[in-house]
């Protein structure tokens, strides 16, 4: 009778073991993380009061005949690339996307009648590149009015503490240039536009997946579970072998059968549980 007896106190030991591991399986399933997904440096929503990058010529005067501009818009990119040289700086490249952006803020504030960073509705200098589809990373913006070269604008704006600012600038790769005409008391004036940027790249782009050290020691303890489970697994059945051996009542029999079910069910779980670590612990750029 001794053995059965201790057979059967076997079993209850194993159960009780099972139970506690079973417990804690619960407390693991949950595998945390999060995907942090780039954008732009936050811009700082600029005030009416604003007025860094704004100058407006008010000496050049223009006579009784009309003046046209002397120059273009490569001609005032050539001269901030040349003011970047001169300053050790890589040059900026032209990009298309900033020219059409400059267009459309010289255009906004002569349709609306304004001459600011900030619209009379609130719409923030970057609203335009953000219109055109440029990613950018930064930004930035020259505005000027009442000048009549490319020549006398860039002397303007390199005279300007916030306008050479960003020309100077070297987080700044590309820039775009805008040239607006426009009719002030029945003369021709010019609205200029500057705008700078860095687009996002496919470093820049690619999402990082954050992940909680918690989960990962959640991975890490599971396994050691599994192991510990493979080891009762294999007990258990080595107990039933022996009891079917020492002619122990089917009951009893069953009883044994039943847990080594429990056991081997918790074990599948745990396995399952193991594949999903597996996928989550690839995934994880970091922890923290």
């Amino acid at each position: 009778m001794k053995k059965p007896d201790l057979i059967k106190i076997f079993n209850f030991i194993i159960l009780f073991l099972f139970l506690g591991v079973f417990f804690n399986l619960i407390d693991i399933k949950n595998l945390s993380f999060k995907t942090i997904i780039p954008k732009a440096i936050p811009e700082k929503k600029l005030e009416k009061s604003f007025q860094a990058g704004i100058i407006k010529n008010i000496e050049e005067k223009l006579g009784e005949s009309e003046q046209d501009f002397l120059g273009n818009e490569s001609d005032i990119i050539n001269l901030v690339n040349l003011a970047r040289k001169e300053n050790g700086l890589e040059i900026l490249t032209e990009n298309n996307k900033l020219n059409l952006s400059a267009q459309n803020k010289a255009q906004h504030m002569k349709d609306n009648d304004y001459f600011d960073h900030i619209s009379p509705e609130g719409l923030q200098p970057w609203f335009f590149s953000q219109k055109n589809n440029y990613n950018y990373k930064v930004f930035g913006e020259n505005l000027a009015e009442g000048y009549f070269s490319a020549k006398s604008v860039h002397e303007g704006w390199m005279n300007s503490e916030g306008h050479r600012k960003n020309i100077l600038s070297e987080n700044f790769k590309e820039i775009g240039v805008a040239i607006l005409e426009f009719n002030q008391n029945n003369q021709k004036n010019y609205l200029l536009v500057q705008h700078f940027g860095s687009q996002l790249t496919e470093a820049d782009l690619k999402s990082e997946v954050i992940c909680e050290r918690e989960s990962k020691k959640n991975c890490e303890e599971t396994k050691e579970r599994e192991d510990y489970l493979d080891d009762l697994v294999e007990k258990q059945e080595k107990i039933i072998k022996e009891a079917e051996s020492q002619g122990i009542n089917e009951k009893e029999i069953r009883r044994l059968e039943e847990n080594l079910k429990d056991l081997e069910e918790t074990l599948n779980k745990i396995e399952d549980y193991l594949e999903e670590c597996k996928d989550f612990l690839e995934k994880c750029s970091r922890f923290e």
